[in-house]
C-alpha cells in the first residue's frame, strides 16, 4: 500500500524519483541539505529556504517539540517546481530521529483537547474521483494516525 502511495505521489508531481540505498532521513537538516544537493545538481540551482521552512510542533505530547519541514518554503534558481506539483508539495515530520513524509497542498497544526493534530489540504483524488476540497486529519499514536 506506502509503494502504491509513493508511486502515485511521483505520478502526481511529475518526476520519476529514483530510490537509492541511502539512509532515511533522520533530521530537519538532512532533509534540507539533500533539497539543497537536489537543487545544486540541477543545473547548478542556487537553493533558499525561509525562515518557517522549519517549525517545531509537539505532536507526540512528551513535552518535547518535533521538527516539521514545509517544502512549500523552498526555492531553487533553476526549478519551477521540484519538491511540489499538483498532488502538493512535500512536508515532513521527523519524530525520534525518523522522518514521516506527506504531500499538502497546505497545513495547519491545531490543538484539539490538548492533542495536536496536523490538518493536510489534499489533492481530491485522496478523497474521491471528484474535483473538490480534500482533508486529512493526523494525530500521534505511536506513528501517525488517519482516517480515510
Amino acid at each position: 500500500m506506502l509503494m502504491k502511495k509513493f508511486l502515485f505521489a511521483s505520478l502526481l508531481l511529475g518526476f520519476s524519483v529514483v530510490v537509492s540505498g541511502a539512509e532515511p532521513l533522520t533530521t530537519s537538516a538532512a532533509i534540507i541539505q539533500k533539497a539543497k544537493n537536489e537543487c545544486a545538481s540541477f543545473d547548478g540551482g542556487e537553493f533558499h529556504a525561509t525562515n518557517d521552512a522549519v517549525t517545531s510542533h509537539d505532536f507526540t505530547g512528551d513535552g518535547q517539540p518535533e521538527e516539521l519541514v514545509d517544502a512549500a518554503q523552498f526555492s531553487c534558481s533553476t526549478a519551477a517546481s521540484m519538491w511540489g506539483g499538483s498532488g502538493g508539495t512535500f512536508l515532513w515530520v521527523v519524530v525520534a530521529g525518523r522522518s514521516f513524509e506527506f504531500l499538502a497542498h497546505r497545513w495547519r497544526v491545531v490543538d484539539m483537547d490538548g492533542q495536536k493534530v496536523l490538518l493536510l489540504a489534499v489533492h481530491s483524488s485522496e478523497c474521491s474521483d471528484t474535483i473538490g476540497p480534500c482533508y486529512r486529519a493526523l494525530v500521534w499514536s505511536d506513528g501517525f494516525r488517519t482516517t480515510r
